[in-house]
């Protein structure tokens, strides 16, 4: 009876541990025996090998000590391995399934591994160089980081030389010399798949020649023609390169200006074209054309009819900075087809019309839409609105998604129906705040590669990256596919970023400005507050807060361009860039 109770309770034992295998001998000594388990060198499960490349997948497995037991790997159905570590070659792309099993006296354990076989994942070097030449001045520094893909594969490793000769291994290169002439610098990156070269040039002359332009109305407008009526006046600053001038000589058709700043205000008094020219340190030149039209603000006035539309009606220019939704066909929603300005335009004056978002990127990206009429001003109300989808935390009622874009608006003055004119910007709460800059511009570069980085240099000597977020967002590329040059540049008015991080949950924040931004839940945000249907975030404008270039008010009486600008350059880790998005712009005067 004993006995047989203390058989039953060996069997009980063993079913309720489930695991371990339980027997009494003759003489009522417990032996016991575990099945295997098998611990891979992998978290999840799945292993990357370059195709041709042989791979080891080495397990760690427990209760395997005694001698009678056994391994077996298969594909397929098919024993390829009976080791306990598994060692091939892959000859082909694509995705193979492997089963371990190990086998003792107590049973079987097995595992399913996942083997991906990619091409060869040899680095490829992107570098933030707009030419093959890049020209500095003697004794200076050039610091050049690029952005190198597979880094983190086995035996990377970076090599610099100059002229043939080593000259680094670090990522980032400094060059320096005290003697002009042309340097051949070169950059090869090297894994154990393979290796990239780049190789450029850098000029060293004793003094940097001046880069001297004057800017466009938009990306896609090319002329730097100046338009204005008798009596107002038209604020001219060029374009400086690296080498800043002194000294500044202004004419006017010949004729010397008294003006020696770098900004001429030029008020023409009667309807004519004007030729005005800059002169700097008594050298380099720059001209522009002064139109003053034979026309008044009031004669150029596009009245609203009874057919007029509320909404944009004319997408110009979608100019957007690299960012995580550009090229993107999944939530993006763009076609792929996008592969032209104009292609580009029309897809984003479709997504406005449905209300859906359109991204300008990072910092300098923007949008120009037009009307079938002129928005005039109306005193005591906003003008227009602009659909957006900024929101604050709804538990504190702070922080949220903010992502401000700066306004501008512009009057048709040369009457030919482009926003070729003059821009002005709305003032906002941050207007001449010292953290504001109005002359920030950013260029970007075409990434080398598929999945990299865009990297970006600006005007005030800082670098950075639009980050690739391959977990979010996996289009090859996050710089818009229609634009062909290999680096271009934004300019505009850029924000004091509000980003901040909560140390202990991790979450992102962009703060809301006070007020006068797109896409920023300020004082005027008015949604449902405009006569609009339909869910949205909206900020109300006032064409009263135009302004000139040096933060003094213009009294336009309406306005029949608007233009949208990202203005912020920061990024929110996982969350990516800040981008602007918006959804539609809406005449207020009008209900249709």
């Amino acid at each position: 009876m004993a006995k047989s109770l203390f058989s039953f309770f060996c069997v009980a034992l063993a079913i309720l541990a489930g695991a371990a295998l339980y027997s009494c001998n003759k003489d009522d000594i417990i032996e016991s025996t575990l099945p295997p388990k098998i611990e891979l060198d992998s978290e999840n499960g799945i292993y990357t090998v370059a195709v041709g490349k042989s791979l080891t997948i080495a397990p760690v497995y427990k209760n395997m000590d005694g001698g009678n037991v056994s391994y077996k790997w298969s594909i397929d159905g098919q024993t390829v391995a009976t080791t306990p570590s598994f060692t091939s070659a892959w000859p082909n792309v694509g995705e193979y399934y492997v089963i371990v099993t190990a086998t003792n006296d107590a049973g079987s354990a097995s595992e399913e591994i996942l083997v991906k076989v990619t091409e060869p994942a040899a680095p490829v070097i992107s570098l933030p160089v707009s030419s093959a030449e890049i020209t500095i001045a003697a004794g200076t520094e050039y610091v050049i980081t690029p952005e190198i893909s597979n880094s983190d594969v086995e035996g990377f490793a970076v090599t610099w030389t100059v002229n043939g000769k080593e000259a680094g291994k670090e990522a980032t290169f400094k060059f320096s010399a005290e003697e002009t002439g042309t340097y051949a610098v070169s950059v090869t990156a090297t894994n154990a798949d393979g290796s990239d070269t780049r190789t450029f040039n850098i000029k060293v002359v004793d003094k940097l020649p001046y880069e001297l332009s004057f800017p466009t109305p938009g990306y896609l407008i090319k002329s730097t023609a100046r338009y204005t009526f008798a009596g107002r006046p038209v604020y001219l600053t060029p374009i400086i390169g690296s080498t800043v001038p002194t000294v500044f000589s202004w004419s006017v058709d010949g004729k010397a200006s008294e003006c020696s700043a770098r900004t001429f205000v030029f008020t023409p008094q009667e309807p004519g074209e004007y030729t005005v020219n800059l002169t700097v340190d008594g050298g380099a030149t720059a001209g522009v054309k002064v139109i003053c039209v034979d026309a008044t603000e009031s004669s150029r006035y596009r009245a609203p009819t009874a057919s007029s539309s509320a909404s944009a009606t004319t997408v110009f220019e979608w100019i957007p900075a690299p960012g995580q939704f550009i090229n993107d066909t999944g939530t993006g929603g763009m076609t792929g087809a996008e592969t032209t300005p104009q292609l580009a335009n029309a897809w984003a004056k479709k997504r406005l019309d449905g209300n859906s978002f359109v991204t300008l990127g990072g910092f300098g990206g923007h949008i120009i839409v037009g009307f079938d009429h002129s928005i005039s001003k109306k005193e005591g109300n906003y003008d227009f609105s602009i659909l957006a989808n900024a929101f604050l935390n709804a538990t504190t009622g702070t922080g949220g998604s903010n992502e401000p874009g700066i306004v501008y608006v512009m009057q048709d003055v040369n009457g030919n129906g482009l926003p070729d004119d003059e821009w002005y910007e709305l003032r906002g709460s941050e207007t001449g705040n010292a953290s504001t800059r109005q002359d920030y511009a950013v260029t970007y570069f075409r990434p080398a590669s598929a999945g990299m980085n865009v990297q970006w240099s600006d005007n005030y000597g800082a670098t950075g990256t639009i980050d690739y977020l391959g977990a979010f967002h996996r289009q090859d590329y996050y710089y818009p596919a229609w634009i062909d040059a290999d680096s271009y540049t934004l300019r505009g008015t850029c924000l004091a970023a509000r980003t901040s991080q909560d140390a202990s949950t991790g979450f992102w924040d962009n703060s809301a400005f006070a007020w006068g931004y797109a896409d920023n839940m300020g004082s005027d945000n008015i949604t449902g507050g405009d006569g609009t249907t339909g869910e949205g975030q909206r900020n109300g404008f006032l064409i009263e807060n135009a302004m000139f270039p040096d933060l003094n008010h213009i009294n336009l009486q309406y306005i029949d361009f608007i233009k949208v600008q990202t203005g912020i350059n920061s990024k929110a880790g996982w969350l990516g860039e800040v981008s602007t998005e918006v959804f539609g712009f809406r005449d207020l005067n009008i209900s249709k």
